[in-house]
């Protein structure tokens, strides 16, 4: 009788501080917020405040918002509300057609432009090579056409088979929606997949939890299993590490 584990065939990852870390661009920021006036000023329904106020009044938004996404809340509002909500506040309610083209502005594609380390990317070849398929998972606002641009633009949108974004879900991880969703885009079971995370509940907890297995990186975030309830099935320094890991895992084995 074989009782070595399932071998992998997918690999799942998580994006930010996963797959890449960030170089803040504030001028990217502010250009957005002036495309943001500047549609806003072409529908001609109301006083438009002045970009820097319009840019204030964004970011108190945006803070509301990161306050639940710290919280245990798991629904997650598409980014079009976000985008309703700060015009709200700016006594401002245009039509739907002007919500989309303004959720469009600043969230369809990533404004601080992702960083990847080289060896990341030969882990990639690697696994594209022997016929690993992958996708990625993001709890984020940025619309799914944004992630797929920073990916296309990093050169790496063709590694991955599947891209689920929280923010087209309704839900962020740890649900196991988006999960599934990767697996079904994979046309993969659970038990075949292997999910590579930076986070303890939303990645590796989420993954585990519909069957899949879970590794930990510490590449870009050090998140400590201190008394943590959940046991990663290995814990990686950098994403360079995970071909040893997964060979290890399939093995039955630990790692490191």
């Amino acid at each position: 009788m074989n009782d070595r584990p399932v071998p992998i065939r997918a690999v799942i990852f998580d994006l930010g501080h996963t797959v890449w870390d960030f170089a803040p661009r504030e001028d990217a920021y502010r250009l957005n917020i002036l495309r943001m006036h500047e549609r806003l000023l072409a529908w001609d329904g109301g006083d438009v405040p002045a970009p820097k106020l319009l840019g204030d009044i964004l970011g108190k938004a945006i803070a509301r918002w990161m306050s639940v996404w710290d919280s245990d809340v798991l629904e997650q509002a598409t980014s079009d509300v976000l985008v309703s909500e700060a015009l709200a506040d700016a006594g401002l309610s245009p039509p739907p057609d002007v919500i989309s083209d303004i959720t469009a502005i600043l969230f369809g594609r990533e404004v601080d432009m992702p960083v990847v380390a080289p060896d990341t990317i030969a882990t990639f070849d690697a696994f594209h090579s022997d016929g690993i398929a992958m996708g990625c998972v993001s709890n984020t606002i940025l619309l799914e056409e944004g992630i797929t641009d920073a990916l296309m633009r990093l050169g790496l949108l063709r590694y991955f088979r599947s891209v689920v974004a929280s923010s087209s879900m309704g839900y962020k991880k740890p649900h196991a929606s988006l999960f599934q969703r990767a697996l079904d885009e994979l046309d993969i079971q659970a038990e075949e997949a292997l999910f590579v995370g930076d986070r303890i509940v939303d990645d590796v907890s989420g993954a585990q939890a519909v069957g899949m297995r879970a590794v930990l990186t510490h590449q870009f975030r050090q998140e400590p299993l201190d008394g943590a309830n959940v046991e990663p099935n290995a814990v990686i320094g950098r994403l360079a590490e995970l071909p040893a890991a997964i060979a290890a895992i399939e093995s039955g084995a630990s790692y490191p």
